[in-house]
């Protein structure tokens, strides 16, 4: 039920049809198209069974087979290895947006990957200024304020595994540094100076405690299927689908609703909240009484930003991946969402299983595998954002 979609890199779009290939919910782009799309070059070496691009500043080296890519002679590892169609050689767009730490945005028509250029490479201050150094220069982008400055550097980044660094006067006019980094980081202190090294783990989920909540559960068989089928055994199914493809990006799972189990509404928030979870998904099937009733929908609560736009981005892969109406990103008072406000807190209303033919899709295995899938790339481009 997959839809074919137009692909833009750099806002460049990436002509014909046939540079996009499915295979399961992974979607792959053919290499050279990719690049000759953004100015690049590609040679295909017989020899080493591998494709090498040149892009501005950059050598991406793409193998054929295994689960590495190198860039600028540093080896990166990838969730998605290579693959050859018709003679030619394909890669999975998440690996590109892995590779080049870049974002990819899955839309019901439209597919959008930004693959940065270039790299911060130093910031220093002298009496009265400040300079800033960088690679791939695409322009400067000046955001103005009512105080300060705010600016966009186009193309460029900053090395992997590193979040965002605050830099502030506190008000005893000591100078405080807040660095975000993923993975372990070592500090070298000298009498007037601090070296930090980080080395990231690679998985874009690495250390994110996420709660999952199978909803109903126990003596609460929530929804019956139009085919007698329980909501509550629907939702297990998803959650247990899901839960290892979290752990392989890295998060620690918590199962507020294990195996079969009746707990309360307080007791799932309680076992979030004990468990230090920084993200909350709960897993739903609707039902209506009228049996044409159909779709997916997701709630949040009002006034949480960050679940909003987790919602959202949950909700865009559920339609695009299940190919189900869209009934849209809603505010709600449920109380899994309402309870916890200091995180990103989301409840999914996967599709209608009151709706005989919706119930048929939904009820196959392979669907629920790209149901967990879905929820898991809206989880993965919500922390790339």
């Amino acid at each position: 039920m997959s839809v074919q979609r137009t692909l833009f890199v750099n806002g460049q779009a990436v002509e014909g049809t046939s540079s996009l290939r499915y295979v399961g919910t992974v979607i792959y782009v053919h290499l050279t198209a990719v690049f000759n799309a953004l100015g690049g070059h590609t040679v295909w070496q017989a020899r080493e069974n591998q494709a090498v691009v040149t892009w501005r500043n950059n050598m991406l080296i793409v193998p054929t087979i295994g689960k590495t890519m190198t860039l600028n002679g540093e080896k990166r590892p990838v969730s998605h290895p290579s693959q050859i169609f018709d003679g030619r050689l394909y890669v999975a767009l998440e690996t590109l947006a892995e590779v080049f730490a870049g974002v990819l945005r899955s839309g019901e028509q439209v597919l959008e990957l930004t693959i940065p250029a270039g790299r911060l490479r130093s910031l220093s201050f002298a009496e009265g200024s400040m300079v800033l150094q960088w690679t791939g220069n695409e322009g400067v982008e000046a955001l103005s304020q009512a105080e300060g400055l705010s600016f966009i550097l186009r193309g460029t980044t900053w090395p992997d595994g590193l979040g965002a660094i605050t830099i502030k006067k506190t008000l005893q006019g000591h100078l405080e540094v807040v660095i975000d980094a993923v993975g372990t980081v070592e500090q070298s202190l000298g009498e007037q100076s601090l070296r930090l090294s980080w080395k990231s783990s690679g998985k874009a989920l690495e250390g994110i405690v996420i709660a999952l909540d199978a909803g109903h559960g126990g003596r609460q068989s929530g929804a019956v299927g139009h085919s007698g089928k329980l909501e509550k055994d629907l939702t297990r199914a998803v959650v247990d689908k899901l839960t290892p493809l979290l752990a392989s990006a890295g998060a620690s799972v918590l199962d507020v609703r294990p195996g079969d189990q009746s707990v309360t509404l307080t007791e799932r928030v309680n076992r979030a909240r004990q468990g230090g979870a920084k993200v909350f998904v709960s897993i739903h099937y609707n039902a209506f009484e009228r049996a044409e009733a159909n779709g997916a929908e997701t709630f949040h609560a009002a006034g949480n930003k960050s679940a909003a736009e987790l919602a959202a981005l949950v909700q865009a892969e559920l339609v695009s991946t299940l190919g189900l109406r869209d009934r849209g990103v809603r505010q709600a008072a449920f109380y899994v969402v309402q309870a916890l406000p200091d995180i990103p807190s989301i409840l999914v209303e996967v599709g209608f299983i009151t709706n005989p033919s919706e119930e048929a899709w939904l009820l196959r295995e392979s669907t629920i595998a790209l149901t967990a899938e879905a929820v898991m790339r809206g989880l993965l481009l919500f922390y790339r954002k």
